[in-house]
C-alpha cells in the first residue's frame, strides 16, 4: 500500500507539471529596431534614464534580463552657431600681476627717450590696471563716452626730468559678430601742459594722447586680449585640434572685480551633433580668484563630441580590452574574449549628486570560440570634486547583444552583474585617467603674451560644480601667476 500511495503522488505531481507547466512559458525578451521605432516582445517593464531605453523581464528564481537602446534626443547644438558655452574669467588679481609687468615693459620702451622742453624720461609711477564701469568713475564720462559692459582702466604717470604726465587710458572690449580675435576700443588721455605757449605748441605736435595710444596697442592691449582669450587649442593626434573660439555673447565686467568674455566650443560636422541643455547655472565669482574657466553641460557635451568624432576617446578606451581578456577570473574561466570598443554614439553630461555623471554608448565584438557577437555596452561615470581632488566611479553597466543588426536580445547577464560589483576596482585607474585628460585640456599651460616679456603660467586647478536638477556647469578655479618668458 505504501507504494502504491507513493506512486500515486509521484504521478499526480506529474499530472499536475504536465497541466501547469504551460502555463508558465514566456516568450524571450527581443527587441526590434525598425523605422517606426522600436517594439519589444516579453518585456514586463518599459523605463527611460535620459537618453537610455530599458526593456526588462522578469522570472521566477531567476534574475531579471534586460535590453537596452541609446539614442541622443532632444534638440541639437549646431556647429555653425559658435554657441557660448564657456566663459574665461580674469581676476583683479590676475590684472594687478598684468598691470605691474606692463609697468616694467613702459618703462624698458620709453628708456633713453626724450620730449623737447620736458627732458628725459626717468620712470614709470604709480601705473595700474583696474576693471571698471563709469558709474563708479564718472569723470571718466567725457573721455570713455560709452562702455556698455565695462572697461580696463590703465592710469599713472610718465615721469621726465622737467615734467610729470598723468596718463588714463581706457580700454573698451569691442567685440564685433563673427570676428576670430577679440578688439578693444582704445581712448587715451596724457596731458601735456605747460606755461610756454611755444613748449605748450611743440607738445601738442608731440601729441601726449598719441604717445598713450601707442603704447596701449603696443603692451596693455595685447596683455589683455592673452589673458581673457579663450583655452588654447588642444592637439590631437592625426593632426587634429580641439578648438576654442570667441563668440558673440557680450563682456561682463565689474568695477575692481572681474572681466569675463564668453567663448564658444568649435564643434565639426558629424552624424550625431551633441545635445543642447541651453544657458546653465554658475557658481559667484570669488573676490580671490586670480583666472577661471567656467564650462556649462553644451561646452562640455561639446568637448565630448570632438574627441569622439576625430576618435580621440576610441585610442583612450582601446587598451580596456586587453585588460578585459588578460583579467585572471576571464582568461581563466570564461572562453569570452572582447575586441577594443568603439563608441558608437558621442559620450553626454548630466549633473548627479555631488558632481557630473557622463554616459557612452559603444560596440564590441564578443568572441566565444568560434562565434563572435556584437554587444552594445551602456555605461555611466561619476564625477565628483572635493577640494582639489576629482574622483571618477563606475556609475552603470549593461550590456545588450545583436542577434542582427536590428534585433537586440539580453546576453551575458552574470558576467556584468559581476563587473558591476567590482566596480572599485575601476576607480583607481578611472580617477588617473580623468585627472590626465583634465591636465591635459587646462593645466601646465604657459600662455605666451606677446608685445610683453612674460607669460602666464597655469599650475593647478581646482573644480567645482554648480547646477540645477536639469542643467549645470564646471568652474575650473586656476592657480595662475606671470612668469619671465623663456
Amino acid at each position: 500500500m505504501k507504494a502504491l500511495a507513493g506512486i500515486a503522488i509521484v504521478a499526480l505531481h506529474a499530472l499536475g507539471f504536465a497541466v501547469f507547466a504551460p502555463t508558465c512559458r514566456r516568450s524571450e525578451l527581443v527587441v526590434e529596431l525598425a523605422p517606426g521605432g522600436p517594439s519589444a516582445r516579453g518585456a514586463d517593464e518599459v523605463t527611460r534614464d535620459g537618453s537610455y531605453t530599458r526593456w526588462t523581464a522578469r522570472y521566477r528564481g531567476a534574475p531579471p534580463r534586460s535590453v537596452g537602446l541609446a539614442a541622443i534626443t532632444g534638440p541639437r547644438q549646431d556647429p555653425a552657431a559658435r554657441a557660448c558655452t564657456g566663459r574665461v574669467v580674469v581676476g583683479q588679481r590676475m590684472l594687478d600681476q598684468l598691470g605691474a609687468e606692463v609697468a616694467r615693459s613702459l618703462a624698458e620702451e620709453l628708456r633713453g627717450e626724450a620730449i623737447v622742453g620736458v627732458g628725459a624720461f626717468v620712470r614709470v609711477d604709480r601705473f595700474a590696471l583696474r576693471w571698471a564701469q563709469l558709474l563708479a568713475h564718472p569723470e571718466d564720462l567725457f573721455t570713455v563716452r560709452a562702455a556698455p559692459h565695462g572697461y580696463v582702466r590703465a592710469t599713472g604717470a610718465l615721469v621726465f626730468e622737467r615734467a610729470t604726465i598723468p596718463l588714463l587710458v581706457a580700454l573698451v572690449p569691442a567685440p564685433e559678430p563673427g570676428a576670430r580675435d577679440l578688439a578693444f576700443r582704445i581712448v587715451a588721455r596724457a596731458d601735456l601742459a605747460f606755461d610756454s605757449s611755444i613748449v605748450q605748441w611743440l607738445s601738442d605736435k608731440l601729441g601726449g594722447d598719441r604717445l598713450a595710444t601707442r603704447l596701449a596697442r603696443r603692451h596693455i592691449d595685447e596683455a589683455l586680449i592673452t589673458a581673457l582669450a579663450p583655452p588654447p587649442p588642444f592637439d590631437l593626434p592625426g593632426g587634429q585640434q580641439l578648438a576654442f573660439a570667441y563668440c558673440d555673447g557680450p563682456p561682463e565686467i565689474t568695477n575692481d572685480g572681474y572681466g569675463a568674455l564668453p567663448f564658444a566650443v568649435v564643434l565639426g560636422a558629424s552624424r550625431e551633433p551633441p545635445p543642447r541643455h541651453g544657458p546653465a547655472p554658475r557658481a559667484a565669482i570669488a573676490p580671490a580668484t586670480v583666472l577661471a574657466v567656467d564650462l556649462d553641460l553644451d561646452a562640455l557635451d561639446a568637448i565630448l563630441h570632438e574627441l569622439w568624432r576625430t576618435g580621440f576617446l576610441d585610442r583612450q578606451l582601446a587598451p580596456l580590452a586587453a585588460r578585459f581578456n588578460a583579467d585572471p577570473t576571464i582568461a581563466n574561466l570564461l572562453t569570452l574574449r572582447i575586441d577594443p570598443p568603439r563608441l558608437a554614439l558621442p559620450p553626454v553630461t548630466g549633473v548627479s549628486p555631488g558632481g557630473l555623471a557622463l554616459h557612452a554608448d559603444a560596440r564590441v565584438a564578443l568572441h566565444d570560440g568560434a562565434r563572435t557577437t556584437t554587444g552594445r555596452i551602456w555605461g555611466g561615470l561619476a564625477f565628483r570634486f572635493t577640494a582639489d581632488q576629482l574622483s571618477v566611479d563606475l556609475g552603470g553597466l549593461e550590456l545588450t547583444c545583436e542577434c542582427t543588426p536590428t534585433t537586440l536580445v539580453p546576453c551575458y547577464g552574470d558576467l556584468v552583474a559581476a563587473m558591476r560589483e567590482r566596480g572599485d576596482q575601476f576607480h583607481g585607474e578611472l580617477t588617473r585617467i580623468f585627472t590626465g585628460v583634465l591636465r591635459e585640456l587646462f593645466v601646465d599651460r604657459r600662455l605666451s603674451i606677446s608685445g610683453l616679456p612674460a607669460a602666464i603660467v597655469i599650475q593647478s586647478a581646482r573644480a567645482t560644480v554648480t547646477s540645477t536638477a536639469t542643467n549645470g556647469s564646471l568652474r575650473l578655479d586656476l592657480a595662475a601667476s606671470l612668469a619671465t618668458a623663456p
